[in-house]
């Protein structure tokens, strides 16, 4: 059995390269293989000082990042384990940068920060949480402090912590609404408190004791007012009497920049009257609190720290999507371009990439990886960059059909995640290769200034005639590869066009 794997596991590598030979052959016998008027074509593999490639892929006069090569290939240096690049940084001199997490929750407003603030892997996390059941979801983060079970507040000492119930089948709506909120607060009606079995609307069954910090005095015990700390306030309604005494003791000197949500409705023991007056002094004093959502991956301020970063002068609209290599006539042979589709596994991708790659006929390819694959494969990326345009897939893999159900924020949030870790390695990419190019997905792609790539032929295809038992893997390898060229050139036609091999 484990030789079968191993056998089957070979069987697929081999497939894959020659595939990528016969593709290149392919192109090579029935397109245009000389430049026409600007358009990309292939050209011949001998160390040209400049190359015009179809890398891009809007296939509109774009030349490649290679102006100089030498006269040996170009080879990946591959390793079977890499480190992802972005550990944090910890020997960093000077002002200490500072992420303040309080209401930490589930980590998801740790995960957004890392992903998405810039320069986010260089900070220290400081992670707030009174829900002692909750300490695993901060596990996979370094750098990090978890303060767990502590909750901020205005005074030392300890209190009751509310918290939500785990999930049963039968728990029934949490404050209306069928979702597990996964909080906790100090703060409840009498009649919730009084609810011991189901703990009322909010399900807030799950009472400790916990430990509670004074905030204010917190801060300016352990950090200095030349550190960057970027705070984040959500706490159910505890932010009120910890704003007062930050006013009070001039803590938000500390503070560069605020962020957070009020929680009017919580019964705080604060007035309408009270809370209005606090609103009036923050304002007074110039602090303004922005809106943090993780769970609906949204800050407010997310647009104006993101601004494109895509070089001028590049070719296409942005929120475009092109779907072949220009025009054909009957006097005009059809072009093609090749983008591969780069997915989590390294290995495969390398030897996909150095197959075509080995062909003296040389064909313009452009990579699209995903923001994960980038910052866990940084050297091969960076390596590939020399001879390739990079282009960005989503943050991380979704399952196939999945990522265009998905709301338009957390479309926004890969796109961004994606750009984010192909910047840090120096790169700037203009092209984006989704599975689909739906409303949405065009809508986020224009906002981040990037052409979205849609291949003429995809191999596995997912439109059209698709594999089978029957009419592919039943077969060996060497009767699927004129099957698989087959399907690619029935898509390419006469036309020619973008083909991705996945």
């Amino acid at each position: 059995m484990a030789m079968s794997r191993v056998n089957r596991r070979q069987g697929i590598v081999a497939l894959v390269s020659f595939l990528a030979g016969m593709l290149v052959q392919m192109f090579y016998n029935a397109y245009e293989v000389e430049m026409y008027d600007g358009w990309p074509a292939i050209t011949p593999y001998t160390c040209p000082t400049r190359v015009r490639v179809a890398g891009n892929c809007s296939c509109q006069d774009l030349r490649s990042q290679l102006t100089t090569c030498q006269q040996r290939k170009f080879v990946t240096n591959f390793k079977s384990c890499h480190v992802p690049i972005q550990k944090t940084k910890t020997d960093l001199k000077g002002p200490k940068k500072i992420f303040l997490d309080c209401g930490a929750n589930v980590a998801s407003s740790v995960q957004l920060f890392r992903d998405t603030y810039p320069e986010g892997h260089d900070y220290v996390i400081h992670s707030f949480e009174l829900d002692e059941r909750l300490r695993p979801y901060f596990a996979p983060y370094s750098n990090h402090v978890l303060h767990c079970p502590t909750a901020v507040s205005d005074t030392n000492g300890e209190m009751t912590a509310y918290s939500e119930s785990a999930w049963s089948p039968n728990k029934g709506l949490n404050n209306w609404r069928d979702m597990q909120w996964g909080g906790g607060t100090l703060y409840v009606d009498e009649w919730e408190k009084q609810d011991k079995d189901t703990g009322g609307r909010r399900k807030l069954s799950h009472r400790k004791s916990v430990p509670t910090v004074d905030l204010s005095q917190w801060i300016q015990a352990n950090f200095a007012v030349e550190d960057d700390i970027v705070f984040k306030l959500d706490v159910e309604g505890a932010e009120y009497a910890i704003l007062k005494t930050m006013l009070k003791e001039n803590t938000f000197r500390w503070i560069d920049k605020f962020y957070g949500e009020f929680h009017p409705k919580q019964p705080t023991g604060f007035s309408t009257e009270e809370k209005d007056q606090l609103m009036d002094e923050l304002t007074k004093n110039n602090i303004r609190q922005l809106t943090w959502e993780a769970e609906t991956q949204y800050y407010e301020d997310i647009e104006d720290l993101h601004e494109s970063q895509v070089p001028p002068g590049v070719s296409g609209l942005p929120g475009t999507v092109y779907r072949s290599c220009g025009y054909s006539s009957p006097t005009v042979p059809g072009r093609v371009a090749m983008v591969i589709e780069v997915g989590m596994n390294a290995k495969m991708a390398h030897r996909l990439v150095e197959a075509i790659r080995a062909y003296r006929t040389y064909i313009p390819v452009s990579l699209f990886v995903f923001g994960d694959f980038a910052e866990m494969f940084p050297g091969m990326v960076l390596n590939w960059s020399v001879n390739h345009t990079i282009g960005v897939r989503e943050g991380h893999p979704y399952p196939p059909g999945h990522f265009d159900m998905v709301p338009p924020n957390w479309i926004r949030t890969n796109l961004i995640i994606s750009g984010m870790r192909l910047h840090e390695l120096g790169l700037r990419p203009a092209f984006y290769l989704p599975a689909t190019s739906g409303r949405d997905i065009r809508n986020a792609a224009a906002q981040r200034d990037l052409r979205i790539v849609n291949p003429t032929a995809r191999f596995p295809p997912t439109k059209g005639s698709l594999l089978t038992y029957n009419n592919y893997y039943y077969y060996r390898d060497v009767e699927r590869v004129p099957k698989a060229l087959r399907m690619i050139s029935a898509a390419l036609g006469k036309r020619g066009g973008i083909v991705s091999p996945d």
